[in-house]
């Protein structure tokens, strides 16, 4: 294996399942404060900037590429924008470990079943070895649900004192629409791929023409989230939170998020290309694996585990070894295409 692609995705893990960890840094800012300051730097002007640097002749592949491609981009990239605001909502209400564990596992669900539906090459050890890695992923993603359940019963964790029955289900399902919505992203990728190869033409070599595409999902994903967040500083007036003097520290913090996010996906876009057919079957597992264990492992350094009990914890321990072993199948699965 190249030494060097293993490295990057690991770095690419590493980041993507640390990328929120600044937020608990924020606590003057609202939720809607936080979260339009880093999707305006993570999801326009870094991609911006990247696009700018990697590409040759970008306003020309923009211009030129099919339409349809542009649209379908920009269309499942506000779907995908929708998910990524019921991500910060639910990472908020039921915190790094338990969110990111539900999310990420939906979303490998259901993003393994995208290419099964699309493919005419099934054959059957494939078809067997991916259902069962779903159902194993969807068993998993219970069994943290379950987890989450008890400590918010347990009522002692830093992220449950003030929380309620109801507002434990609403961050639930903010994690499931977030998991069902992510898989636009692929959507995204799959029928905006026009774009891609309009880059390579004009000069952009394989690992950065995708950074074009990239720009424009995200764009079209600021668009809601924008929408979103300006309409609750308008009706909660935090809009006014922009004024304090943390601000400074706090935009600091926010392009660190946005950092952390584009360098995952360039890290690991780069580390897949470098593995060659082997980057679905061996960089994607190890990447899920890392977010999954990463995010958790912040979640227990920032106490919202804290009081949550042995039950709740052991609950929680057995939800992410069957996540894992479901990555392992998926991939598994994967490479028998």
């Amino acid at each position: 294996m190249n030494p060097s692609a293993l490295l990057l995705i690991i770095s690419a893990g590493l980041m993507q399942g640390s990328f929120v960890v600044p937020m608990k840094c924020m606590k003057k800012w609202a939720w809607e404060n936080t979260w339009l300051a880093f999707c305006f730097l993570g999801f326009i002007v870094l991609p911006l900037i990247l696009a700018l640097l990697t590409v040759r002749h970008l306003s020309q592949v923009v211009s030129s590429s099919p339409a349809h491609g542009i649209l379908l981009a920009a269309i499942f990239g506000l779907g995908w924008g929708c998910g990524s605001v019921c991500f910060g909502l639910g990472i908020n209400a039921l915190g790094m470990g338990l969110g990111y564990s539900i999310i990420l596992g939906l979303t490998g669900a259901l993003g393994s079943l995208i290419p099964w539906f699309t493919t005419s090459a099934k054959t059957l050890s494939y078809s067997v070895l991916l259902w069962c890695g779903v159902l194993v992923m969807v068993t998993g993603v219970v069994v943290c649900s379950l987890a989450g359940r008890e400590r918010e019963q347990k009522g002692d964790s830093i992220d449950t004192r003030k929380a309620t029955p109801r507002s434990f289900w609403e961050g639930l399902a903010l994690c499931a629409a977030s998991g069902i919505l992510s898989c636009f992203l692929n959507l995204g990728f799959v029928y905006g791929a026009g774009v891609t190869h309009r880059a390579e033409a004009l000069g952009a070599n394989a690992a950065n023409a995708p950074n074009v595409l990239w720009l424009i999902i995200m764009s079209a994903g600021f668009v809601t989230n924008a929408i979103y967040c300006g309409y609750l500083m308008v009706k909660k007036g935090s809009w006014r939170k922009y004024r304090i003097h943390e601000s400074r520290i706090y935009l600091v913090d926010a392009l660190g998020m946005g950092i952390l996010w584009v360098g995952s996906l360039v890290a690991y876009g780069i580390g897949a290309n470098k593995l060659g057919y082997n980057g679905a079957s061996i960089g994607w597992p190890i990447l899920m694996s890392l977010c999954i264990v990463i995010s958790n492992l912040w979640g227990l350094v920032t106490g919202e585990w804290q009081g949550a009990g042995k039950k709740s914890f052991v609950i929680m321990a057995s939800g992410i070894g069957i996540l894992l072993l479901a990555v392992v199948v998926l991939s598994w699965a994967s490479a028998m295409v």
